[in-house]
């Protein structure tokens, strides 16, 4: 009986440091949130309402796991309150329903990430064959995480098999190259636009490849923290995943809040968009008919 007493203690610990660490991302997320929205519905982009659509559907869904895993924390202050033990099936059901909110908010996510990848790249459909390859492999191994630990009555979530952690894996190797086709195209541009215009007009090229990689930092860094200190120290991963499931909505409503207020570009041709407004001197880039190689000033 101590020993169980003890457990419980150290379960109550790390639930309450997860509740604590998400409650306060997710406050952070409330106040992205309501100017994300602000900024759209002020906005003129001809994609703002599915963009609003899938911000506040992630933005649902984080709201969910928060509220999730304050009952997990108001669960186990009842049980040493009363002596009593929580039902393993009842436990099940919370961490599956946290698993699987985690889940379609990463497929969301990496969904608007993708589509902006896509639209900076022209369209060009062959260039996120791979990363969508790799979303519906993560999206995959995930759901299957979670009817794995429906089956098999397991309580824990996060250390149920290898599932998990490799459909994190590609998550992060799906924004990880998202990063790179992205940046790495806004560069190639901006290297052309050097040579037409010189280094002065490359500031703001640097100014959103800055902002993409700031993102995705945001956003890969707790999968990779997740990852390194699995093997290490596995308790800690449960505090990493809290945070998780906030981040992965506040990465996606700052691209979609930099949009919607023109800070950042969603194709080749909207550089403009993104140029200060008292300052009209923004190069405007688009590959010439027939000559993809080459570029002209319009």
């Amino acid at each position: 009986m101590p020993g169980r007493k003890k457990d419980i203690y150290w379960s109550l610990a790390l639930t309450l440091y997860c509740a604590a660490g998400e409650s306060f991302l997710y406050g952070v997320y409330v106040v992205l949130f309501w100017f994300c929205i602000k900024a759209l519905r002020g906005s003129n982009i001809p994609y703002r309402r599915s963009l609003t659509v899938a911000v506040s559907v992630i933005f649902c869904s984080s709201t969910f796991h928060v509220v999730l895993q304050l009952v997990n924390a108001a669960e186990l202050m009842l049980e040493l309150l009363h002596h009593s033990c929580l039902a393993p099936r009842e436990w099940d059901k919370i961490n599956i329903a946290m698993g699987a909110l985690y889940i379609t908010n990463n497929l969301i996510a990496d969904g608007i990430f993708i589509y902006r990848c896509y639209c900076i790249w022209d369209r060009s459909k062959r260039i996120i064959v791979v990363p969508i390859l790799f979303l519906i492999t993560a999206g995959g191994l995930g759901y299957a995480s979670v009817i794995t630990c429906g089956m098999d009555d397991i309580a824990e979530f996060l250390f149920i098999t290898w599932l998990f952690p490799l459909s994190l894996t590609f998550s992060v190797l799906t924004n990880v190259l998202l990063m790179a086709l992205t940046a790495g195209r806004i560069w190639w541009i901006a290297r052309g636009a050097r040579e037409i215009m010189g280094p002065e007009v490359v500031k703001q090229y640097r100014t959103v490849v800055a902002m993409i990689l700031e993102s995705g930092a945001l956003y890969v860094t707790p999968g990779v923290l997740y990852l390194m200190f699995m093997g290490i120290a596995p308790s800690s991963t449960v505090v990493i995943f809290a945070a998780l499931a906030q981040i992965v909505g506040i990465a996606p409503t700052i691209i979609v809040l930099r949009v919607g207020r023109g800070k950042t570009v969603d194709s080749v041709d909207s550089f403009r968009a993104g140029g200060d407004p008292e300052d009209d001197k923004v190069l405007h880039l688009r590959p010439l008919s027939g000559k993809p190689n080459f570029l002209e000033m319009v």
